[in-house]
């Protein structure tokens, strides 16, 4: 946290005491006594969490249903779960993705981490994005869980959102991070436009060998005339010429866009 967001006046309560009032499993009760509160307080300890933006190579996310208790409903969510005391969240998230889809992935990026109940819990949850998931093996749920794997072009993901379809709080945390983090590597009007280009420049070079191969010792400038010349009359010649003015039309839509909007980058 930088300075400009420190609080003037506000301070960290300090502790006196902390005592177990029960213990739960997923959860215990504790109580927190504070020399300057009029009374106990009491929270709930709870494990650090994960998810898991899972995204394979053909551009889809992996969601999972599943029931929730709290609720009494079907929840539409990203595969997540508790961080073992053993584990590091990386390798929770590798675990809980492969239990809960029977998806794996070698690239995994830290998203997000957030607190998800600060005033009752002490606890963080993790958000990693898996790039390049693919199908591996057979799930393998806890005794209470029972999913059903979803997977969903990542186009249509945030739409999931503004539908009220991902209802769950860290779920929708999860996938704002991963759009976020989209729309924060959004190419550059420049980057496109060198892509064309260098595009531009290889059909530029197989139309003109088509040409020098249809009739030898034809110029680049003679092929911007092709109706002087009746051997670029082959429809093969014309297909490849029509690929190059293609590309052409849309380089000059995106400069016409770019002085139109302006802008280092696409949104």
């Amino acid at each position: 946290m930088t300075s400009v967001l420190l609080p003037q006046r506000v301070k960290k309560l300090e502790i006196s005491r902390r005592d177990s009032v029960a213990d739960y499993g997923m959860f215990r009760v504790e109580r927190l006594a504070y020399p300057m509160l009029p009374r106990d307080v009491f929270i709930f300890a709870c494990s650090d969490w994960c998810n898991v933006v899972a995204e394979t190579s053909a551009g889809e996310l992996v969601f999972v249903w599943q029931y929730r208790f709290g609720t009494d409903a079907l929840s539409l969510e990203v595969p997540g779960g508790v961080i073992d005391p053993s584990e590091t969240p990386e390798e929770a998230a590798r675990r809980e993705l492969r239990e809960e889809t029977g998806y794996e992935a070698e690239s995994f990026e830290l998203l997000s981490v957030v607190e998800p109940n600060p005033p009752l819990q002490g606890n963080r949850c993790f958000t990693y994005l898996a790039r390049g998931a693919k199908l591996t093996g057979t799930t393998a749920f806890d005794e209470l869980e029972d999913l059903e794997v979803l997977l969903v072009p990542k186009g249509s993901v945030e739409a999931l959102i503004t539908g009220g379809d991902v209802t769950h709080a860290l779920a929708v945390v999860a996938i704002e991070s991963y759009l976020r983090m989209q729309r924060d590597v959004a190419p550059s009007w420049n980057a496109i436009e060198q892509e064309l280009e260098a595009i531009e420049k290889l059909q530029k070079d197989k139309v003109f060998e088509l040409a020098r191969r249809l009739k030898p010792g034809l110029t680049m400038e003679d092929i911007q005339n092709p109706h002087d010349f009746p051997e670029l009359g082959d429809p093969d010649w014309h297909y490849a010429d029509g690929i190059l003015t293609g590309i052409q039309s849309v380089m000059s839509a995106l400069r016409a866009m770019r002085n139109r909007y302006g802008g280092a980058h696409l949104r």
